[in-house]
């Protein structure tokens, strides 16, 4: 079962228009400039040949390139979310990127090219990355010759979104949609002061509410807050961002406090988390 967290940052980033918003504030921006992100379609992650059992990927984007520019394929953006590091990260992407590959090869059996595949990392852990960003210092040997060795072997290198380091000025510098960076926000601070930050994103609730497909957003983002949050947050929530919100929004979120409540999961939540909130 998915944790809080990989349920939000699927919920949320499965709509193309903010997935787009994730990549524009994410991405290089000279690739972004080649790229037709309005026109980004979310594909399937599943990669039945990786691991025994195959495994999903938590976001798979595909983004043709502007008119002017026509390599033979498109840009794969490939998203993991991680509530902790993992060493093994670049090592997993790097299996998804062959997956990729392998799929367009069957699809596309006169292709002289395979997409370019981007691997990125959102991570919302309690402390900041300080694991291995690529395959080539998982190696052995690969850290003490890399200037040697780099230009012939395979690095798979991945961005990293590092959410504990990013400052709200930074968050909000990325542009992004507002259901995108009050998300990201949540995530980020899920296991901090999670109530002072709701607080200060108010005017962020209100741009969600009123924006494309943002009562599902708007919906999932509080579900996630509700669920990871104290009782500081469920109280933010309930009096002082509720009484803000149009009637549909402000009734799922008293309705969603309420059945919290009523079931008396609270405590039994905060030990079913625990594993996913360290």
């Amino acid at each position: 079962m998915p944790s809080p967290h990989d349920q939000l940052f699927r919920t949320l980033f499965a709509q193309p228009n903010l997935a787009a918003s994730l990549l524009r504030g994410l991405l290089p921006k000279g690739l972004v400039a080649g790229l037709d992100l309005d026109r980004l379609a979310v594909c399937d992650g599943e990669f039945p040949a990786v691991g025994k059992g195959g495994r999903r990927a938590d976001l798979v984007c595909e983004v043709p390139w502007r008119d002017g520019l026509q390599p033979a394929a498109h840009v794969v953006v490939l998203c993991e979310h991680q509530s902790r590091p993992d060493r093994w990260m670049a090592l997993r992407l790097s299996e998804y990127a062959h997956g990729v590959w392998a799929r367009h090869r069957r699809d596309h059996k006169r292709a002289k090219q395979v997409p370019l595949v981007i691997p990125l990392v959102v991570h919302n852990g309690r402390r900041p990355w300080r694991t291995r960003l690529s395959l080539l210092d998982l190696q052995a040997g690969g850290a003490h010759f890399k200037a040697a060795i780099a230009p012939f072997v395979f690095d798979g290198q991945f961005l990293l979104d590092d959410l504990p380091t990013v400052q709200d000025q930074a968050l909000r510098a990325r542009a992004m949609a507002a259901a995108a960076e009050l998300g990201l926000r949540a995530m980020r601070d899920a296991r901090g002061d999670l109530a002072r930050s709701l607080r200060e994103a108010k005017a962020l609730f209100l741009q969600v509410e009123q924006s494309p497909s943002g009562l599902a957003a708007l919906c999932a983002v509080i579900r996630y807050c509700l669920l990871v949050g104290e009782a500081d947050t469920r109280a933010v929530l309930t009096d002082e961002i509720a009484p803000a919100l149009d009637p549909e929004p402000q009734e799922a979120v008293m309705t969603a406090a309420d059945m919290l409540k009523a079931e008396g999961r609270e405590e039994g939540l905060r030990l079913g988390l625990e594993q996913g909130l360290e």
